[in-house]
């Protein structure tokens, strides 16, 4: 009796040696993590029990790995979006404080006056632009997938030219040619697409006339966009996408086409600049039917 008692208390101490000793080692290699930036590998080799709780911890922590990345990553952009948001508006901001000193403390000539009235009113029409298209911005992106939707290609650019055309009535814009597809994404972001390119024919290229054409596939759309405007200059047209990039004299954000490039991005796609037939600038807009993060 005394025999078999004393025969299982050691095989019950190996055998609780044997489970216990891979959970010790995984615990000591838990209790080492410091920090997500550099993982290290974690074993529970002995027992099935011990091998299973391993991978399950090396899992999760591999997920909060990537999720700490992601928000590292988005942190360091919206730390930059606003250092550069803020030297954006500081211009136009110095500008209005700089006019209000000068209307609360001189008395100026009526044309003077105008003058600086007229100042005021254009830097606040930058700011204006600027915010709003922040605004766009950032709502591109936080966009979330799972708002795609279908719609009939065609339908939305033809809303689209007809918004522009009541925008710029000096303008003539139409939808020459479109093949019937339907695809996903966002409707309103393909009518902000056609708004801007617009928008830039005719504020900074003079353009009479602005031509739509889209035809699509399974493959994928493309859009294109032509005006007969003066074109792009030489020394922007490398960088025309980037944010805040705008002509000198102009009074836009410099967001038009960052928006236009994002909205591509968003829709799986790219967009390039050209020269058009009709003597300006072609905007080509190549996107997938159902960009590869819709759905998921």
């Amino acid at each position: 009796g005394l025999t078999g008692v004393a025969v299982a208390a050691v095989l019950g101490w190996l055998l609780a040696g044997f489970v216990a000793r891979p959970l010790r080692r995984l615990a000591g290699a838990t209790h080492r993590i410091d920090t997500l930036e550099q993982l290290p590998p974690l074993s529970g080799r002995g027992s099935r029990e011990a091998e299973e709780l391993s991978e399950a911890v090396t899992r999760m922590l591999a997920r909060l790995e990537a999720e700490h990345g992601e928000t590292s990553r988005a942190l360091a952009t919206a730390r930059d979006f606003a250092a550069v948001c803020a030297h954006e508006l500081r211009t136009p901001l110095t500008s209005v404080r700089t006019d209000l000193e000068v209307l609360a403390t001189k008395t100026l000539p009526e044309q003077q006056r105008r003058a600086v009235l007229s100042d005021l009113l254009l830097a606040e029409r930058q700011i204006e632009n600027t915010l709003t298209d922040l605004e766009r911005l950032a709502v591109g992106e936080l966009t979330d997938p799972e708002v795609f939707e279908p719609f009939d290609l065609c339908e939305i650019l033809d809303r689209a030219t007809h918004d522009a055309q009541r925008r710029h009535p000096q303008c003539r814009v139409m939808l020459a040619d479109c093949t019937t597809t339907t695809m996903t994404g966002l409707p309103a972001g393909l009518m902000l697409v056609v708004t801007n390119a617009v928008a830039n024919a005719v504020q900074h290229g003079r353009a009479d006339t602005v031509t739509v054409a889209a035809s699509g596939s399974d493959a994928g759309v493309e859009i294109v966009i032509d005006d007969d405007g003066r074109g792009i200059p030489d020394d922007l047209r490398a960088t025309a996408f980037d944010r805040f990039v705008k002509g000198a004299g102009s009074e836009g954000s410099g967001l038009g086409l960052a928006l236009v490039r994002q909205q591509a991005e968003l829709h799986s796609g790219t967009v390039e600049l050209d020269e058009s037939p009709l003597g300006g600038v072609r905007l080509r807009l190549r996107i997938a039917t159902r960009p590869a993060t819709a759905g998921r």
